[in-house]
């Protein structure tokens, strides 16, 4: 299968952007990561080219960055599926598969296993907030607003799927088609899909891209394959990604300051920490060191002090 990779980032995610693309390298992948961003390029990527519209960066033999500027007033978690159609139709659309990561993401297990799993259906991950039933009353609100649009439920579900990741292949595609609809037809209700969350759970679109993404499972005549929330770490057997929930995210995270107060280093702090290196280099010899001994300390106070 000839897939490609891609995220989207502002400000100081870069350094999220270059560990997924080093554990993307670390598992396999070769190929293309498109990179979705506004401001400016990472300072990691000042050596980048222009080429076809795209700032280009070989970080090394079989990987290439294609860095894309992007121009839209929505939040850049609601511009997912919007990047996703811009790539298949402008830039890659000989693609068989395109696999979108948020850059809060690392993976930990062999790419091939990525590609398989998107043949059988669109890949999905359960979400720490998860199951949600499927007589939920927020999912009763969700076809009442949608039916007049022509949406049907198409399978029940149980599970609500976080939207840091999804892989689609050609053949299981027209799901991408219908959860930008989706997010459109939300749009008026959202603040035009500016902010990443709108009022509280309570309101039908609290999250707009997840929400929309998990309507889309509802409603879309693509087979879909999910895996449980080990899949992003979110529960201990994971082996597939780990996924930084909250703030502060890992590169910016001191560890010792919150392991004193209780809340030692997760799964996915660890994982970034083995990603920081290469074939990107984020850090200078010295922060590289402070970071390692923060997150060692911070590892041995975690052993007698965390909250319940």
């Amino acid at each position: 299968m000839t897939s490609t990779a891609c995220t989207l980032y502002e400000g100081h995610y870069h350094y999220g952007v270059a560990a997924l693309t080093n554990s993307l390298f670390r598992k396999g992948f070769r190929g293309t990561v498109w990179v979705g961003y506004r401001g400016s390029l990472p300072p990691w990527a000042q050596n980048a080219t222009e080429r076809d519209g795209t700032q280009h960066l070989e970080v090394v033999s079989g990987l290439t960055l294609r860095f894309l500027k992007v121009e839209t007033k929505r939040h850049l978690t609601n511009y997912k599926a919007d990047f996703m159609i811009d790539l298949r139709r402008n830039y890659c659309p000989d693609a068989e598969g395109i696999f979108y990561f948020d850059p809060d993401i690392v993976l930990k297990f062999d790419w091939p296993f990525f590609e398989e799993w998107a043949d059988s259906g669109v890949a999905l991950c359960e979400d720490v907030n998860s199951p949600m039933h499927s007589t939920h009353p927020l999912r009763m609100k969700w076809r009442r607003f949608y039916t007049p649009h022509g949406f049907e439920v198409t399978r029940d579900m149980d599970v609500y799927v976080n939207a840091g990741f999804v892989g689609v292949s050609r053949e299981h595609w027209g799901f991408v088609e219908v959860w930008k609809r989706l997010l459109d037809l939300m749009a008026p209700e959202t603040n035009g899909l500016s902010e990443l969350g709108v009022s509280d759970r309570g309101y039908l679109f609290h999250k707009p891209d997840q929400d929309g993404l998990n309507i889309a499972a509802m409603f879309s005549h693509s087979p879909v394959s999910i895996v449980g929330r080990e899949g992003m770490d979110f529960i201990p057997g994971g082996y597939l990604m780990s996924h930084a929930l909250g703030a502060p995210k890992p590169w910016r995270k001191a560890f010792v300051r919150e392991a004193l107060r209780g809340y030692p280093p997760s799964q996915a702090d660890h994982s970034f920490s083995q990603h920081t290196t290469s074939p990107i280099n984020l850090f200078s010899p010295a922060v590289r060191r402070w970071k390692k001994l923060d997150l060692l300390v911070a590892c041995g106070l975690g052993r007698f002090y965390a909250r319940p």
